[in-house]
């Protein structure tokens, strides 16, 4: 019998059960925000696309570090 394989999420490192996705749920809603953010708002900081959406900064930092936010 084989195990199922967890995997960490992507952007929080968190476990999280075996999905298509490579983020949690949580985070996966919270780049969602921060993707509609950043199109009707192209040119702005990481700090303020944290204030408006409510998503933490090092989160924020850390999508479009990955390339997460911006595609």
């Amino acid at each position: 019998m084989m195990e199922e394989m967890t995997r960490n999420c992507r952007l929080c490192q968190e476990p999280m059960p075996p999905s298509p996705f490579m983020t949690c749920p949580v985070c996966l809603a919270d780049s969602e925000k921060v993707k509609t953010y950043i199109l009707k708002n192209p040119h702005v900081t990481p700090e303020k696309i944290s204030k408006e959406t409510e998503v933490p900064l090092d989160k924020v930092s850390n999508m479009v570090k990955l390339g997460i936010s911006v595609k």
